[in-house]
């Protein structure tokens, strides 16, 4: 099941296009300088952000294209954020 990503988002000074196929298996990573997209493109694919201008599908479901948006809980994927206060220890 290939996750399918296609989004355009413009915000004042930041522009984020996106076209890509991603594979069923293995390992995607993402990185870039800080401010270039990252964490937006992860928060469109869980379903975190509504983009008028975006279309994700996974496999023959589509999560998101023009009005139809499934939000992150009927989406069945989990999202963990690197984020140092969720374990202060």
């Amino acid at each position: 099941m290939t996750l399918a990503i296609r989004a355009r988002l413009k915000r004042s000074d930041f522009e984020l296009d996106v076209d890509i196929d991603l594979p069923p298996g293995g390992v995607t990573s993402l990185f870039g300088r800080s401010g270039c997209g990252k964490t937006t493109l992860l928060r469109i694919i869980a379903g975190l952000e509504k983009v008028r201008d975006a279309e994700v599908r996974f496999g023959d479901q589509v999560w998101q294209q023009g009005k139809h948006f499934v939000p992150l809980h009927q989406r069945r994927i989990g999202i963990v954020f690197q984020e140092h206060s969720l374990l202060p220890h």
